[in-house]
């Protein structure tokens, strides 16, 4: 038997708990993570507020390079045994376009990576990633920092003059944007969530398709060194969702934002063959979870 790592069990436990609480408090945007970077005001202006998003200076461009290449590696390491459903959707999608996914591991990118490799899209995603990422540090900040991530910030300055018009200028380039409007990270956490209006706002703004996308995690037999089942991931694409022009702009962007929150659900009652409810069951919503 696999020995088990005490210390991260418990701060696995810690996090499935602040889940619960969460979802007792009705907050489903709540970080619930340990140990996350917390930035100070004068730290964001100094590092979020100038990012270069489009990688315009020639040093970021190396950078994004190196961090590609480790992605692409890092991809197939860890998704060997991840299988790719509906992978023609995004086909229908030729151009500019924003993805959407449930956020529940700090590596679930690699999956919408994965399925930009199968395509021939890779380096037309970028990824818009909570600017405490930025802050990581290690081997694992370097690649939030540079494999073409684009921070969202408490900065309403650099939300409106930087991040905005980066994501004008890749998504009318026809590249593909993955936004997790979920907000927070949730470890192995199964149900979709509420979402921010944001990435329909945007799509409605530029008027791009969303293309909706979710998770569906699988427990193998196999335990982890935190005591829980290693998971096997499918990766379900679904049909885009176009902003419909003849409609105002408010209600475009709530059309696009309802229809990818009934796709998710759909999807996730029918992988796991259960209603979509509120209760919060650690064994049966948390991946992995073994008492």
């Amino acid at each position: 038997m696999k020995r088990v790592n005490e210390k991260k069990r418990r701060e696995r436990l810690e996090v499935i708990d602040n889940i619960k609480r969460a979802l007792e408090d009705g907050d489903s945007f709540r970080k619930v993570e340990i140990g996350d970077p917390m930035p100070s005001e004068r730290e964001i202006k100094r590092k979020i507020v100038p990012f270069d998003n489009l990688r315009k200076k020639s040093i970021n461009r190396l950078k994004r390079a190196v961090a590609r290449a480790i992605a692409n590696k890092a991809t197939f390491m860890l998704n060997s045994e991840t299988e790719i459903v509906g992978l023609e959707n995004l086909a229908e999608a030729k151009d500019g376009a924003i993805i959407t996914s449930n956020h529940f591991n700090p590596m679930d990118c690699t999956l919408t990576w994965l399925m930009a490799m199968c395509a021939g899209r890779e380096k037309e995603l970028s990824i818009v990633v909570q600017q405490s990422n930025i802050f990581m540090k290690g081997f694992f900040g370097f690649l939030m920092r540079n494999c073409n991530t684009m921070p969202v910030s408490s900065n309403l300055s650099y939300m409106a003059r930087n991040l905005k018009p980066a994501l004008k200028e890749r998504l009318e380039g026809g590249e593909l944007v993955l936004i997790y409007p979920e907000q927070e990270m949730w470890f192995n956490y199964k149900k979709p969530r509420e979402f921010r209006i944001g990435a329909y706002q945007y799509a409605a703004e530029f008027g791009v398709p969303v293309i909706p996308c979710f998770a569906e995690m699988r427990e193998c037999d196999e335990l982890d060194d935190c005591g829980f089942y290693k998971i096997k991931y499918v990766f379900h694409v679904m049909k885009p969702i176009y902003p419909d022009e003849s409609l105002p702009f408010r209600e475009r962007r709530d059309r696009m934002h309802a229809l990818d929150v009934a796709a998710k659900r759909e999807c996730y009652e029918r992988v796991y063959g259960i209603p979509l409810d509120d209760e919060f069951i650690p064994e049966r919503d948390i991946a992995g979870y073994k008492k």
